[in-house]
């Protein structure tokens, strides 16, 4: 802890991770600061969050076939610790011919082959390999003609691809530049053939383009420098271990590609203001907020649940995380508070009213919230076992919070309740809404957003979507990640 003068740039040198420092401006404040410290200790102690310099554990993975495609021109450091990445992964994972396979190219200009999928049939073989990887000179990179190089010379039968048999075929891109071809149509000639991408960059890489390569958009990695991968591997470790697809081919013309994707389970529990901060007009872009969100998972019993609760003065539950078994049935009930005003405008101000004012008997003109009582009601009611909340299973949990103004009571004691009892709360804050409070109900400040206006609700879906979709080894990294930041 660095108390008045004393240099944090030191104690970071001394500390375990740099997240680990703490700043006062005295020592009375730091005498205050045991609340802040606590988390980091607990958090150690019982392992939620792990400081580690290497894979420490055996990854269950299934057969597949692994190409790693390196940009060259990064130089010997980077490429050197992108070999480091690839061996540690090696170490922890079963290799030969009928388990995983390996390939690696590297490119600048052009694609250059380094081993092919059947080139080494050990462990041990593999890592000779890795070690006669040398960087490449070179100011641009196109990546394109990379991933026709891979395509049409490494996922082939005779280069020990097994995409016939029905073998995962997975790709990993590793870039700091920007490409100087185009990568749109190489990387839709990829995922016809069934091949899943994940793209990583750093630097000068374009996100948006890495979108184009990747098979999703939650399989894009930026990340400051590659080196960081020896710290924090599972982020992409946990795509590579546990993405799969097949392709299946009827008749002559038809090819249709499956592919499954981590399984994602969790609860998810939208906590929707319902005052009139937010006002009849505003309603459609809050209802296209949540369809955003809800049409990107999978909502089943099994896998997504969802929950919807309004709050003004009194809290209204609409409906539980076990009332609907799929997609259609929860945006049917999204629909039904919106749609049919667009129809019927004689009845708007009729079912506006109590969906305004939550109980029907508040006049929608006062502007009455509570959304610290409304926090500790659902978590009685909503995120109650006997109402489907999986939190028993470990399965996690998560709230949306959207308000369009200022809580009149306290928000942080409730939110704290939820926090530790495991919930993940994130705050999403309109035109009045008191940023403060926003960050009081998060998780932690960067899982609040704010923006000026309803209709701008759809930059924050994007961010939330992110969130809420990653697989939940990838989703502890980052709420580790989050928590020490």
């Amino acid at each position: 802890m660095a108390v008045g003068g004393a240099s944090s740039a030191d104690l970071e040198q001394v500390a375990t991770d740099k997240s680990f420092v703490l700043s006062a401006p005295d020592f009375r404040t730091a005498a205050s600061m045991g609340d802040q410290l606590r988390p980091y200790i607990v958090g150690v102690a019982q392992r939620t969050i792990v400081v580690q310099n290497e894979f420490t554990e055996a990854y269950e993975v299934g057969k597949r076939d692994i190409i790693f495609l390196l940009d060259s021109t990064m130089g010997a450091t980077i490429i050197g610790a992108m070999r480091e990445f690839i061996r540690r992964f090696v170490e922890h994972i079963p290799i030969g011919p009928d388990e995983v396979q390996i390939g690696v190219a590297q490119f600048s200009n052009a694609g250059r082959l380094e081993m092919d999928l059947n080139s080494h049939r050990s462990r041990e073989d593999v890592t000779a390999a890795l070690g006669r990887i040398k960087p490449r000179p070179g100011k641009t990179v196109n990546i394109g003609a990379a991933l026709d190089f891979v395509r049409t010379n490494m996922f082939r039968a005779d280069k020990g691809s097994r995409i016939s048999q029905g073998v995962p075929q997975l790709l990993l891109v590793m870039t700091s530049k920007k490409s100087s071809d185009n990568v749109d149509t190489p990387a839709q000639a990829l995922q016809q053939m069934g091949v899943l991408t994940l793209a990583a960059g750093t630097k000068a890489a374009d996100e948006a383009e890495l979108k184009q390569i990747a098979f999703d958009d939650t399989l894009v990695f930026m990340m400051n420098d590659f080196r960081h991968l020896l710290r924090n591997p599972k982020l992409i470790v946990s795509p590579l271990s546990t993405l799969s697809g097949v392709v299946v081919t009827e008749g002559p013309e038809l090819e249709i590609t499956t592919v499954h994707t981590p399984k994602v389970v969790r609860d998810i529990v939208f906590l929707v203001d319902g005052s009139s901060y937010v006002g009849n007009q505003n309603l459609p872009y809050v209802r296209q907020f949540i369809t955003n969100i809800v049409n990107k998972l999978d909502v089943q019993p099994n896998r997504v649940q969802i929950g919807l609760m309004q709050f003004s003065e009194r809290p209204k539950i609409e409906f539980y995380l076990n009332t609907h078994q799929n997609n259609q049935d929860v945006l049917n009930n999204l629909a039904f508070h919106v749609d049919d005003f667009q129809n019927m405008p004689e009845l708007a101000e009729q079912i506006m009213q109590p969906l305004i004012t939550v109980v029907g008997d508040t006049a929608v003109t006062d502007i009455i919230e509570e959304t610290g009582s409304a926090l500790k009601f659902m978590k009685e009611t909503i995120l109650s076992e006997s109402n489907g909340s999986r939190a028993p299973q470990n399965v996690p949990q998560f709230l949306i919070v959207l308000t369009g103004g200022r809580s009149r009571d306290n928000v942080k004691e409730s939110a704290v309740a939820l926090k530790t009892g495991g919930v993940v709360p994130f705050g999403v804050g309109v035109k009045d809404a008191d940023l403060r409070q926003i960050q009081e109900i998060s998780h932690n400040p960067s899982f609040a957003f704010k923006v000026k206006e309803f209709s701008e609700l759809d930059s924050v879906q994007q961010k939330l979507n992110t969130y809420v979709s990653l697989p939940k080894e990838q989703l502890q990294v980052v709420l580790d990640k989050e928590l020490c930041s």
